[in-house]
């Protein structure tokens, strides 16, 4: 250097000689050397220590150690420009490497540099890896957050498995979502174990807040799972049937709950009709069918709605109700009155009669009256008011009666239309010849000689099927009298050990000298004939079987020898 001019500051340069980029300066490091302004090159000198990997630059007042670069220079340098994710790759990776860095210091400094930059969300995510299970730190942490109004963004990632906070932690980001977002407040209650806070607080909380909106809908739903998890079921149904929430009946079959809905019988069937009422009728033990009646005396389309679903399921449980039904089927479902009326035994004829009149019910009247046996009144109801000539040929086929259908022909006698269709139906069941007698002279009939020729086809067709049915039945009896014959003919087997019924001795005799006729009966009993006190009169069947001595045939033996 020239003579009075300040040296620069020496520095260290690293240039590589070797790879794609030759010569390329790797690093320079400005050294710090006291008096260096009065120092020549020639004042320094380089010197290394190989088995150390060391490198001194010594000048004529100080010593600098130089030495290669360790994983936690890198990391430290990294955090010095702010590289926080590389840091923690970098210390994550070369965990063995690394002695004066760890992963939570890092991850610290990295969430400060978040938090500075309000990056709060990102902030909140790391935080799990970087707290892990450090209750301390995740309470400072949430502090923190609550402190910027930001517990929003920590909430979804505070711990609640093997790490509890305390419980204000977790009170007080309830009471944050409570004010800002019910939604999310009730999302956070279903989602977070009743043990991680006061849930009585949260519950007072909830109220006062409802004191302001007492018709809000999700405030409401979340009280209601709060008393759930107080199991306060009482409370939590109340609520769930003021809203007509649909967890209602899950709740009361789970909890049990059957005897805290002895007096919201309505209320649950007004609710969901076909759910409560399957409900109802399945727990019949726990809600007698008596109080459900009772209780909806006052509402008979839903007391109507019960007893129809009881009767379909078991028609005898009701049958103290049927009664009440017949008027409920009149009212509410005419069209289901007439079968109800048909397979019920269990209402009062009488009663249920004066409820058709009064409704002026027509064909429930016939029936009622056909079953009251007042089939005259039957028949002139549908005569007279319902003017259905079918239907009274009908009535008056299925109850066989002669006088009903001379009721009948008297009726039809001033009607046309009711002669012609009496014609042409009832000469299978009445003499058609009465009715065609009394039919008044001049009289205009529709279709008369049609009519006629109908009666005419219909008796010869009656009086085919009768001589057919003879010829069968003639030919039925020379069969069956030709069968009787056959089988009475068969011959019956008697060997030596065959026993006489009477003295229960062989029937067959060894000596021909003390032989006897056999007689064999229908019913297989084998008798000598000397066993017997009388031999007349006998018939196909025994004493022992009939009661008296009966002769089917007479075997006899002779010289030892047994005819069949």
């Amino acid at each position: 250097r020239a003579e009075n001019v300040a040296a620069k500051r020496p520095q260290l340069r690293i240039v590589s000689v070797t790879g794609f980029h030759d010569n390329e300066e790797m690093s320079a490091d400005a050294l710090s050397i006291r008096g260096y302004g009065h120092y020549r090159c020639d004042d320094y000198h380089l010197e290394n220590v190989a088995e150390d990997n060391l490198f001194y630059i010594v000048s004529p007042k100080d010593i600098v150690l130089a030495k290669p670069r360790d994983m936690d220079d890198h990391i430290s340098w990294l955090m010095q420009h702010s590289k926080y994710e590389e840091a923690l790759s970098a210390v994550e990776f070369h965990r063995k490497e690394v002695k004066k860095h760890n992963y939570q210091e890092i991850g610290r400094a990295y969430l400060k540099s978040l938090m500075d930059s309000e990056n709060y969300e990102q902030a909140a995510r790391i935080c799990v890896k970087v707290l892990g299970d450090d209750k301390k730190l995740w309470e400072d942490e949430v502090y923190k957050y609550a402190r910027k109004n930001q517990l929003k963004a920590i909430a979804p990632f505070i711990p609640r498995g093997k790490v509890k906070l305390s419980s204000a932690i977790y009170e007080m980001v309830l009471y944050d979502f409570l004010k800002t977002d019910y939604q999310k407040f009730q999302d956070m209650i279903k989602e977070w174990p009743a043990e991680l806070y006061s849930i009585q607080a949260i519950i007072s909380a909830v109220q006062e807040q409802l004191e302001k909106d007492p018709k809000n809908q999700v405030l409401l739903e979340t009280l209601g799972e709060m008393y759930t998890k107080q199991k306060r079921y009482d409370k939590s149904l109340a609520i769930y049937l003021q809203l007509g929430h649909k967890n209602v009946f899950n709740l009361i079959h789970v909890h049990n709950l059957f005897k805290s809905i002895k007096d919201k019988i309505v209320m649950l069937i007004e609710f969901h009709p076909s759910k409560a009422i399957k409900m109802f009728l399945d727990n019949t033990d726990k809600v007698p069918v008596d109080d459900v009646v009772r209780q909806l005396s006052k509402r008979p389309e839903l007391q109507h709605m019960y007893l129809d679903t009881l009767l379909q399921k078991d028609p005898e449980a009701g049958q103290d109700y049927h009664e009440l039904q017949v008027a409920l089927y009149a009212e509410y479902e005419r069209d289901r009155l007439l079968p109800f009326l048909r397979n019920s035994n269990y209402y009062p004829l009488q009663k249920a009669l004066a409820e058709c009149e009064q409704r002026h019910l027509i064909p429930e009247m016939v029936f009622l009256h056909s079953r009251m046996g007042n089939n005259k009144k039957a028949l002139h109801l549908i005569i007279e008011e319902l003017q259905d000539v079918e239907k009274a040929i009908e009535f008056c086929m299925e109850q066989n009666d002669e006088d009903l259908w001379e009721d009948l022909i008297k009726c039809s006698l001033d009607k046309p239309a009711f002669i012609t269709c009496l014609l042409h139906n009832i000469g299978t069941h009445v003499d058609p010849i009465k009715l065609i007698q009394r039919i008044p002279a001049g009289m205009n009939i529709p279709g008369l000689r049609d009519s006629l020729v109908k009666i005419l086809q219909d008796y010869n067709l009656q009086i085919s099927l009768r001589e057919g049915c003879e010829k069968i039945l003639v030919k039925d009896s020379a069969s069956l009298m030709q069968r009787l014959n056959k089988v009475q003919q068969r011959g019956v087997g008697v060997d030596d050990e065959t026993t006489c019924s009477g003295c229960r001795a062989n029937v067959i005799a060894e000596d021909s000298r003390n032989a006897s006729n056999i007689l064999v009966f229908f019913c297989k009993h084998v008798y000598h004939e000397d066993c017997l006190p009388s031999v007349r009169n006998l018939g196909p069947f025994c004493q022992i079987c009939t009661g008296k001595t009966q002769r089917l045939r007479t075997i006899k033996s002779r010289s030892g020898s047994i005819y069949k």
